[in-house]
Formats: structure tokens, sequence, C-alpha cells
């Protein structure tokens, strides 16, 4: 479930909402003054955003320095659909 707080509230109830994301899953956006800033997000959600985000951009650089300059965006295009059919 996400969750909305303002940063005052978040920085005074931070073991609560520590404990509702690490143990319930939750998912928290922290705003200052309505607007969002951050988000607090399971380490396990964290992780995995963090790997799929460096295996998109090594693939990236695999087709660049394996592609000429004409068929880069070909190529891009490939990979992007190639990492969301690896997601489903």
């Amino acid at each position: 479930m996400v969750k909305t707080i303002s940063a005052i509230k978040a920085r005074q109830k931070l073991g609560q909402v520590m404990n509702e994301v690490s143990l319930r899953e939750d998912e928290y956006i922290v705003e200052r003054a309505g607007k969002p800033l951050v988000a607090i997000i399971p380490i396990e959600q964290y992780m995995s955003i963090k790997k799929d985000r460096s295996d998109f951009f090594g693939m990236v650089s695999e087709l660049q320095r394996s592609s000429d300059a004409e068929n880069i965006e070909t190529d891009i295009e490939e990979a992007v659909k190639h990492h969301r059919r690896l997601k489903k």
C-alpha cells in the first residue's frame, strides 16, 4: 500500500514507518510543502530496481560497442523490448 506522509511526520514516526515498510511492505511518499520528494520502499524492491537498471544500461552499453551508429536506435528499442519481456 502506498501512503503519503509529510517530512515532519516521517521524522517523528521514522521507526513506525520503517516497520511498516520492512514488515508489511508498505511504501511511503514523503512530501515537503505538499510536493513529493522521496519514496521509502522495501529494500528488496530497491535492490531489484537497482539490478534492473544496471542490467538495462549494461545491455545498452554492450549494444553501443557492437553496433554502428545507424542501427543504434533500433538496437536500443530491441533491448528495451527484451528487458520488458524478462520482467513479465
